[in-house]
């Protein structure tokens, strides 16, 4: 290879670090090292060159008696036609939200379920957890007990642990004996920390609290 056309070949893969970057900031989060995810773009790089040249080259007529094999244009980037960096630039963001949005909407696990590959055994258990939880009634070190739904979160372990974004918050007041808005507050970010339980129920207020007394 000519180490002058070393340039175009950055070029040629950093489509499909776009696909894996756009991709991730809409997909179910997921922890990976930095070696891990160089990996999971050098494959989507390589996967977007040899699927989508031969297509297009079976669809577009050559400007001169043929297209340069695909072999040979990873040989010597300099034979790489410009309309190919167009398409792969084009098309590696836009998969990449495609297939970010789908796994966020988890169609990939329920269709890996299908073939009898369960993702749910493995993973995050706290974003997995978040991730299919209702409302949910958090109690605190402190003795309080709030109850809203987890808009927000993330899985970071570190001080001062995971985050929870919870809206639509109300409080439990035991003198009352009942749940009460917050003063000027519908939202509260809590840190792991801070939390003593979590439980998950899906319920309204009212209902979940009236069930907690009749169980």
């Amino acid at each position: 290879m000519n180490f002058s056309s070393f340039p175009l070949v950055l070029f040629l893969l950093l489509p499909g670090f776009l696909a894996i970057y756009s991709g991730f900031l809409v997909s179910r989060f997921r922890r990976l090292s930095g070696f891990q995810g160089t990996a999971w773009s050098l494959v989507a790089s390589l996967a977007l060159i040899v699927i989508i040249y031969p297509i297009f080259t079976s669809l577009v007529e050559p400007p001169d008696s043929a297209w340069p094999g695909l072999l040979d244009m990873l040989q010597d980037p300099v034979l790489i036609p410009g309309w190919l960096l167009a398409v792969l630039y084009l098309v590696g963001p836009s998969l990449g939200i495609i297939i970010g949005v789908a796994d966020r909407n988890g169609l990939f696990e329920s269709l890996l379920r299908r073939l009898g590959i369960d993702l749910r055994l493995h993973g995050d258990l706290w974003g997995r957890m978040m991730r299919e939880a209702g409302y949910l009634r958090v109690y605190l070190n402190d003795g309080s007990l709030l109850y809203g739904w987890p808009e927000y979160y993330s899985v970071d372990r570190s001080v001062p642990g995971p985050e929870l974004y919870l809206t639509q918050v109300i409080i439990w007041d035991p003198d009352g004996g009942d749940w009460v808005a917050a003063e000027e507050t519908t939202s509260v970010l809590l840190h792991g920390n801070q939390i003593s339980r979590i439980e998950m129920l899906g319920l309204p207020a009212e209902e979940s609290e009236d069930k907690s007394r009749s169980s």
